[in-house]
């Protein structure tokens, strides 16, 4: 594939050379002058020195025949401006970076392929370590607002022997995996001792939710 990589920081380097091994042709184009020259030394791809939102520098780049493109530097505007430019060209995936939660809705609206929020998945790496054991986290939702989590049901938990409307009143269990099989809960589902729970939940019930396990 050809891929265009807009930001030529770590995370942006790094992401070439993966690519690179992988032996996918990469444009990666960086704004500042010396960190690009130091790029085309380090890495198997073409480096361009310019501003990624710059029509002409992204034409340069052969945005047009792209498989996709990828803005991926700490400004917000920036990577919006090059997802705009991608749009307009046509690129069929069109992947972003964002670096503050209230940015989410304008990559929504401009229909982007895909968003890797960098707070998120910070602030996701982290809590995960300091779970509650029997709980794991899965991904945030609706900006931080909610958790997607799974949990493994104990002899001793609260949802055991229970019904789903008798446990999931301010909170979701969108499935259950039982005996190597998904299991989609109707309000009369019983809940047994081994069942994952995969349970979707305000911030704010999350530590009930917890206290049940």
């Amino acid at each position: 594939m050809k891929i265009v990589i807009v930001g030529g920081g770590k995370l942006g380097e790094a992401f070439s050379r993966l690519l690179t091994k992988e032996r996918h042709d990469v444009v990666l184009i960086e704004n500042k002058e010396a960190l690009a020259e130091e790029l085309a030394d380090r890495l198997d791809a073409l480096v361009l020195y310019g501003d990624g939102s710059d029509r002409r520098l992204l034409k340069d780049a052969n945005i047009e025949s792209a498989d996709a493109v990828v803005a991926i530097t700490g400004d917000d505007k920036t990577n919006l401006a090059v997802c705009e430019i991608a749009k307009d060209s046509k690129v069929a995936n069109i992947i972003a970076r964002i670096n503050q939660q209230d940015s989410e809705r304008a990559f929504a609206r401009l229909g982007v392929t895909a968003l890797v929020d960098a707070t998120a998945t910070a602030l996701l790496a982290f809590k995960k370590l300091v779970e509650k054991p029997g709980k794991q986290l899965v991904n945030f939702v609706a900006g931080g607002k909610g958790e997607i989590f799974e949990i493994m049901v104990r002899k001793e938990s609260k949802f055991s022997g229970r019904t789903v409307s008798e446990t999931a009143k301010d909170f979701t269990i969108a499935c259950i995996y039982r005996d190597d099989k998904i299991i989609v809960p109707k309000p009369e589902t019983k809940i047994r001792e081994g069942d994952v729970l995969t349970i979707c939940a305000p911030l704010e019930e999350v530590k009930k939710i917890e206290a049940m396990l």
